[in-house]
């Protein structure tokens, strides 16, 4: 069982990362909140970073499957790639499911 627990870690490694951070989840909650997908400008407002910070947040979340990009002009919106959550946690629920099963 250890080793399922190491391919999970492994599996689910990049997500977790992307988790970690509180920016990244301040990220997820206000894409969240708002109804239209949201440009780099808003997002670094509403977090109050730098826009090459926030871009560095939405790179590391985009990488791990939990949002998506697109071009509108010049500017670059992004969304939540909801329609691939439920492939992404599988492997989380998997990981804790089997942490807790060895635990015991």
């Amino acid at each position: 069982m250890s080793q399922d627990v190491a391919r999970l870690f492994a599996q689910t490694r990049p997500l977790l990362i992307a988790l970690g951070d509180e920016r990244r989840q301040d990220v997820i909650v206000f894409l969240l909140e708002s109804a239209a997908p949201r440009s780099v400008g808003d997002i670094a407002a509403r977090l109050g970073l730098s826009q090459p910070a926030t871009s560095h947040h939405l790179k590391i979340l985009r990488d791990a499957g939990l949002l998506t990009v697109r071009r509108n002009g010049a500017q670059r919106l992004y969304e939540l790639n909801a329609a691939a959550y439920p492939e992404l946690l599988v492997p989380l629920r998997d990981l804790a499911e089997t942490i807790i099963t060895c635990a015991h």
